[in-house]
């Protein structure tokens, strides 16, 4: 017989099996490493620069500068604000390229360093910017001060993309005229002092606008509160900030005229005296969550009627309200309509059935009933009546049910244990018990509506 090799050592194995280290990033052409690179913050991009020779001076020539000093930045640089003008303009001072396409800073400037701010935008605002980012104010020791815009932010011509929040001034300069962004389609304003009508009027190509309202709106007490929105919008989100006082202006004229909307989305509880709305047959995604007297129900009526392409819809409390104090009226057929998200003050069965009637495709339907804390009460009780045909979408196309602030009224319990009845394709309901339910209660729960006969073999029953 042969004599058998004899086996190698377990360090000398893996000494020679071992793959050798390559470095694959590094062999990569610059063009993709400044792509890489450019979606770091630029505190993390130039730590890069330790890495190897070839990575040394890579950062100097991106394109994107993203500087957030903000105390919730995994980047923030202790040391006082003073510390982090200097850093700012040390990375100016170092950089290579001829210019900048994306600009985000996120800060606040000591009332000494104004200008820096300044001259750092004016060192990035050129024809080849596309999307800027600004969250600014001035420190002092006596609070905190506004940034006064340059000039030339808002007349770029390359701009496609502009967000401007924190303390800063918007406002037309005297003998300057309207703001000029003709290739601007994303524009978000949250800010202390602005006129969002000077900002939107000359964005012929707008398409997502996203404005947050303050108490500062309009800038000049003598004006009057208007926002025409642009009909090229696609996407559309108005809020009222939580800060604001009840006395905000009204909104003396609201014109959202825009067919070409898709999304759309409205926190707001100053009066509005005269809107103008349009159909919206490209609407995707609708959240309202609106307040208004009863003088102004009207145009929240419409606007619910104008949604009827939609194919989500949320509704909140005070929407509901609206809705509900509003004199009678025939529902929309929501004919897209998937995804339905109501807080109802009050549960009504009646009103619910003959809401599902015109949904005829509804998959998803979460309700949160929210009595507790609404104002508004059923002026007659309401009792459980079984319909006499069943809803399309309950027979055909229900998939999932959701309801919180369930209270086990027999009207709710009716209502749920007829989707239990007659939804053969439910795959999911969850009922979430009101927290004055104790855990016996909600296993009480749980096992009633255990028994409920079930159309769908795959329904998952689910008690919280």
């Amino acid at each position: 017989m042969g004599k058998r090799k004899p086996k190698k050592s377990g360090k000398e194995s893996t000494r020679t099996t071992a793959t050798p280290k390559i470095d694959i990033i590094s062999n990569l052409p610059d063009f993709l490493l400044f792509h890489i690179l450019s979606f770091l913050p630029t505190r993390c991009a130039m730590a890069t620069s330790v890495l190897a020779r070839r990575w040394r001076h890579l950062w100097k020539d991106l394109l994107v500068l993203d500087l957030d000093n903000s105390e919730e930045s995994p980047y923030y640089l202790s040391g006082g604000r003073h510390r982090f003008v200097a850093f700012v303009d040390s990375v100016f001072a170092q950089r290579t390229a001829a210019h900048v396409e994306k600009f985000c800073l996120t800060c606040e400037i000591p009332i000494d360093k104004r200008k820096s701010s300044t001259t750092w935008l004016r060192s990035v605002v050129g024809p080849h910017l596309k999307e800027l980012y600004l969250d600014l104010s001035l420190h002092h020791h006596k609070g905190y001060g506004r940034v006064k815009l340059p000039q030339k932010v808002l007349t770029s011509t390359s701009l496609e993309s502009l967000v401007l929040r924190g303390r800063m001034y918007l406002v037309v300069y005297e003998g300057f005229g309207w703001v000029r962004l003709p290739s601007l389609k994303n524009l978000e304003l949250d800010l202390d002092c602005v006129d969002p009508n000077y900002a939107i009027c000359s964005c012929r190509a707008l398409e997502n606008l996203k404005l947050t309202l303050r108490e500062a709106f309009p800038t000049k007490s003598w004006e009057t509160a208007e926002l025409h929105m642009p009909r090229t919008l696609k996407r559309l989100t108005l809020i009222q900030a939580d800060d604001t006082e009840e006395d905000l202006n009204d909104i003396q004229e609201l014109v959202i005229n825009t067919p070409l909307l898709e999304y759309l989305s409205i926190t707001l509880w100053a009066r509005c005296l005269q809107v103008s709305i349009s159909d919206y047959p490209n609407m995707v995604e609708a959240h309202l969550d609106i307040d208004q007297d009863q003088e102004q129900i009207g145009w929240v009526l419409e606007l619910f009627k104008a949604l009827r392409q939609t194919k989500l819809l949320d509704l909140k409390l005070s929407t509901m309200e609206c809705l509900l104090r509003a004199s009678p009226f025939e529902l929309p057929e929501f004919s897209r309509l998937v995804n339905l998200e109501l807080e109802i003050p009050y549960f009504d069965s009646g009103f619910m059935i003959e809401l599902l009637h015109n949904c005829n495709m509804l998959q998803v339907l979460t309700l949160h009933n929210r009595e507790k804390v609404s104002t508004l009460e059923l002026e007659e009780p309401n009792c459980w009546k079984l319909p006499m045909k069943d809803p399309d979408c309950v027979i055909s196309h229900l998939k999932i049910f959701e309801f919180k602030g369930y209270q086990d009224s027999a009207d709710e319990h009716a209502f749920v244990a007829y989707l239990l009845e007659r939804g053969p394709i439910l795959e999911t309901m969850k009922i979430h018990a009101d927290p004055s339910l104790g855990r016996k209660y909600k296993q009480r729960i749980h096992k009633e509506l255990s028994r409920v006969p079930r159309s769908s073999k795959t329904c998952q029953l689910k008690v919280t």
